[in-house]
């Protein structure tokens, strides 16, 4: 569910609850800094169901507070088994009442037959998720630019100048998730926390790599979908119907003519 968060904040807040109401929660704070709290990116979220005398419990909570500044992380978050999780995201400590935090609920990651989710290959190795969910936080422009052509701009994903990073709006954020779910292989994870969380993000020495691999991926999408429209609008222009549409072999850009 998405809340508002007093005065500064849309914050995402998700609680998980299977079981007893007795047992012990996991509850868990995301705090968002810099380059993601500005430019915006993605957390997935992994939780991990184990035994309850397995968790360091503290004023009877387990988990507590992580602070998240890369443009990609998995937060791993054990909680006990038949009980319940709650994590949420909230701006940095001490920041000002007009620095809002943006979240998007992007999609939920599912289980098998047996209620496993996908297996920890970093962090909490070799430990079962019970499924998880892929964040987008929002890039500041998009809720808190100073004008609407400038949230407009970032919602659509528009950025200017040849050091521009690449831009976190849906579309985007959904390419960013996409390369390390299913190329991870390509990038190694860095992992700290303690035994009840574990943060793992992309060191900082491979984002140039991985920035070249997020703009291609954008690019080839923005590539398909102008693919897309040019031979939509082919295929409509006639009333009549009927004919093929075949590609113009003098177009720059993704264009067709009927036959």
């Amino acid at each position: 569910m998405f809340n508002h968060a007093p005065r500064r904040a849309i914050a995402l807040t998700v609680m998980l609850m299977a079981g007893s109401a007795g047992a012990s929660d996991a509850d868990l704070t995301i705090e968002v800094g810099g380059a993601l709290f500005e430019q915006g990116g993605v957390v997935t979220i992994y939780p991990i169901p184990v035994p309850p005398e397995e968790l360091s419990v503290q004023e009877g909570k387990a988990a507590g507070r992580v602070t998240v500044t890369s443009r990609y992380a998995e937060v791993q978050l054990k909680y006990p088994k038949d009980g319940k999780y709650v994590f949420r995201f909230r701006s940095p400590e001490g920041a000002a009442d007009d620095q809002k935090l943006g979240t998007q609920a992007l999609s939920v990651i599912g289980t098998d037959m047996e209620d496993r989710g996908p297996q920890m290959a970093v962090g909490f190795k070799d430990a079962y998720s019970s499924g998880g969910q892929v964040i987008r936080v929002l890039p500041r422009a998009e809720h808190a630019g100073e004008s609407d052509a400038a949230r407009t701009n970032a919602r659509w994903g528009k950025v200017e100048g040849k050091d521009a990073l690449p831009p976190a709006d849906e579309r985007g954020a959904r390419s960013l998730a996409a390369i390390l779910r299913y190329g991870g292989s390509d990038f190694t994870f860095h992992c700290v926390g303690d035994t009840s969380v574990q943060v793992c993000t992309i060191p900082q020495n491979q984002w140039p790599t991985l920035d070249m691999r997020w703009w291609r991926d954008i690019a080839e999408a923005r590539l398909e979908r102008l693919d897309y429209h040019a031979l939509r609008r082919c295929y409509d222009s006639s009333w009549l119907g009927g004919g093929t549409c075949d590609p113009d072999p003098k177009s720059n850009e993704p264009a067709y003519f009927r036959k």
